[in-house]
């Protein structure tokens, strides 16, 4: 389904954290660079104070609250605001991770961050879509629209 202008700017920062997957999927195959991991940790770092950090902000700040009860299963909204948490412990174990420990903590916050993108992009914003009418879909537009650039440091492929 295409997705709701309203729910764009997310996405596009949605994007971004998928692909930081890849670049961790392919930043630790076998026969990489050994001065990968730490080159990784420097951009899930960065990435994760310049955009990822606000983002989670704004979907638990602006997105949430409003959807939390228009949607079909509102535990949807507490099951993301877990992973949440979990992804905020484990942006935390990267950044104190040492020698091979530092692999697996980078592959874990790739495999939780990718899964957890993936359902509020196939469940979350289908579900919004579906429940919301035009105008409210609208006006949550907006909200996010005006919360992004504020808790986002950088918004990458966000803006529009």
């Amino acid at each position: 389904m295409k997705r709701h202008q309203a729910l764009v700017a997310l996405s596009r920062q949605h994007h971004d954290g998928l692909a930081l997957g890849v670049f961790i999927e392919r930043g630790l195959r076998p026969g990489a660079d050994p001065a990968e991991p730490e080159r990784l940790r420097k951009q899930v770092l960065d990435a994760w104070e310049l955009e990822l950090q606000g983002h989670f902000e704004v979907e638990e700040q602006v997105l949430f609250p409003v959807v939390r009860e228009s949607i079909p299963d509102p535990r949807t909204v507490d099951l993301l605001v877990a992973e949440h948490q979990e992804i905020r412990q484990l942006i935390e174990s990267v950044r104190i991770a040492k020698d091979d420990g530092l692999n697996d903590a980078l592959l874990k916050v790739r495999s939780v961050l990718t899964r957890h993108i993936r359902t509020e992009e196939r469940v979350l914003f289908e579900a919004v879509q579906d429940s919301l009418d035009e105008a409210d879909l609208l006006a949550l537009g907006s909200k996010i629209d005006e919360a992004l650039p504020k808790a986002c440091l950088r918004l990458g492929s966000a803006q529009v």
